[in-house]
């Protein structure tokens, strides 16, 4: 994850990537921004996914706008896999998180 650009023209940036093998029929992904707050984790942005696909492989970029001056929270992506007849994986958060003034839901 990376943030870009400054003020109000500032955003984040993520890449998800999912790799299945054997028998799954068709794949997706879905992700979200998700940011700190007192009560536990909160989702910045709205749930966005990829479309389904039998390729083995799928690597997505993402971005979200920075909602500048809301306030200061840490901001990182989640994501969450599915594969026809396999089911869904767990939530996973990425390893890296960064602190930014952006507030609580996105422009």
């Amino acid at each position: 994850m990376s943030f870009r650009g400054s003020g109000a023209n500032a955003w984040f940036s993520w890449v998800t990537s999912q790799v299945c093998s054997g028998s799954y029929g068709s794949q997706r992904i879905e992700t979200q921004m998700w940011r700190s707050s007192w009560s536990g984790p909160r989702g910045y942005d709205i749930w966005r996914k990829t479309k389904s696909t039998t390729k083995s492989f799928i690597d997505y970029g993402w971005s979200v706008d920075c909602n500048d001056g809301g306030g200061t929270y840490t901001y990182y992506p989640v994501m969450k896999g599915f594969a026809t007849g396999v089911g869904s994986s767990p939530t996973t958060r990425a390893d890296n998180e960064l602190r930014k003034n952006c507030g609580t839901k996105a422009p």
